[in-house]
């Protein structure tokens, strides 16, 4: 029997079928999935890491000549959306917008007590909500239930502002956006509180990754070629793979050589086709 080492310490026994799902879900064929899980097998060993493993599964995929084996790393790509926060509010703001969503970053509100920069604003259909983005760069660390009792207490603030003429945004609601999972007690506070709660693998069916399959809206920073032209090309507005085929050469010659954007245009053809 096989252990394998969480990023948070923990070990569970190795499970053949999660491989086998990741695959599918980043639309390997399930011929593919069973050969790289088959050598998987083979190569592990008891204490193995997460990301070892994450690493070999890449590599075989590759192997099998499957050209879209950076969808397997949509996780550790939102990770690389950092160090700071800033890109990733960038990047909530606009997979927003792609579900038709009106937003705008970093606006200052005045609240009951005290003001508050908002990270986004986005509103849909007559609703206005107040979003904050709660990014991580290393893995294993969880939103928490301060974080999301915090947003909870400028919600209520920034409410109350409006209500006593302080303020002229009314806000019908908290959503926290989030690149990676929220603990159990963040989860039962949200909902208790009937906030709402988007990030990895939560909620079921609507969490952050889901959002992101659904219209193949893969990040940049699953393209290993990007490097350290990312923050030039997010901060122009280039935050998704699609973003770098439908923009104009000249603009991203303003960033890059040639010879780079062919290449990161080149690999994210691939995650997209």
């Amino acid at each position: 029997m096989v252990y394998v080492t969480k990023r948070d310490g923990r070990k569970e026994e190795f499970d053949r079928s999660k491989i086998i799902r990741t695959c599918l879900r980043a639309g390997a064929s399930q011929e593919v999935a069973e050969k790289v899980v088959e050598e998987i097998k083979r190569r592990i060993y008891d204490g193995i890491s997460t990301d070892k493993i994450l690493k070999m599964v890449l590599e075989l995929l590759k192997k099998h000549a499957y050209t879209r084996a950076s969808r397997y790393d949509l996780k550790m790509a939102l990770l690389r959306l950092g160090p700071a926060g800033y890109e990733f509010e960038k990047f909530v703001a606009r997979l927003l917008r792609e579900y038709g969503y009106s937003t705008e970053t970093n606006v200052y509100v005045e609240g009951m007590c005290v003001t508050h920069e908002i990270d986004v604003i986005a509103e849909k259909n007559g609703e206005r909500y107040m979003i904050e983005c709660k990014f991580h760069n290393i893995p294993g660390i969880y939103t928490g239930l301060k974080e999301v009792m915090y947003t909870y207490a400028r919600f209520l603030d920034v409410t109350d502002g409006y209500k006593n003429g302080k303020n002229d945004v009314e806000f019908s609601n908290a959503w926290i956006f989030t690149n990676t999972k929220f603990s159990w007690d963040a989860k039962r506070f949200g909902e208790c509180k009937g906030m709402m709660l988007t990030g990895w693998r939560y909620p079921e069916g609507k969490s952050i990754e889901n959002m992101l399959e659904k219209k193949n809206l893969y990040p940049i920073t699953v393209l290993e070629s990007v490097g350290e032209v990312k923050d030039a090309l997010i901060n122009a507005g280039y935050i998704f793979c699609r973003d770098l085929l439908k923009a104009d050469t000249k603009d991203l010659l303003k960033i890059a050589d040639l010879r780079t954007i062919e290449k990161i245009r080149s690999e994210a053809r691939d995650v997209l086709d």
